[in-house]
């Protein structure tokens, strides 16, 4: 049992050299920032397709994440156009964009770029009536524009590991990083179960 404990403690506290095999652009508080599960209160559900229940988390979360991570210095753009998403979406009823999210961080006081690109998509909602030659308009297609935009956000930022724990929900674990800030709620969390563990552990080895 003392193993299970001792491994318990080493899983929850971590070096940056664990988490990163090289020198990282990030600091340690903007890793612990990433690495932080999602609050409950930012995580959402709604019916899946082919049944059961989907958790997402809306792009104002992701947004807010994003200004504490870089400092409210990035910036996020689409690169596909209304007529070329436009063109799509008459062959597959989805509105589909690609879009690209530029972070910026400062490293040996020069400011450095990481961009991450990713796809977003979102279903296209038509009229009942046809036009004249005989196809369906879309009720609104700037709309459905905006629900793909916020979509791609989120699938750009999940590659910065932003809401790995509700994308990746099987490979997620929960950390406290060496070094981060510890007034940060996700450290004390962290530390409440650390003393917890390590007092088993005491307690243990008094009894043998």
């Amino acid at each position: 049992m003392s193993q299970e404990i001792t491994k318990e403690i080493k899983r929850l506290e971590l070096d940056i050299t664990q988490v990163t095999r090289t020198k990282s652009l990030f600091n340690e508080n903007q890793i612990q920032k990433i690495w932080n599960s999602t609050p409950a209160r930012y995580k959402y559900t709604r019916p899946a397709k082919g049944g059961g229940n989907w958790t997402y988390i809306k792009a104002s979360y992701v947004r807010k994440v994003l200004d504490s991570v870089f400092g409210f210095n990035w910036s996020f753009a689409i690169d596909t156009s209304l007529a070329e998403a436009y063109e799509v979406a008459k062959f597959t009823k989805a509105c589909v964009v690609k879009g690209t999210l530029t972070g910026r961080v400062k490293s040996d006081g020069q400011w450095v770029e990481i961009s991450k690109t990713q796809f977003g998509r979102s279903e296209v909602k038509f009229l009942r009536d046809v036009d004249e030659f005989g196809q369906k308009m879309p009720l609104d297609f700037g709309n459905d524009m905006k629900a793909a935009t916020s979509d791609c956000l989120k699938k750009c930022a999940s590659l910065f590991g932003i809401g790995a724990d509700v994308y990746e929900p099987t490979e997620f674990m929960e950390i406290t990083l060496i070094g981060s800030d510890e007034n940060s709620n996700r450290a004390k969390l962290t530390k409440k179960r650390l003393e917890s563990v390590k007092k088993e552990l005491k307690a243990e080895v008094v009894n043998e």
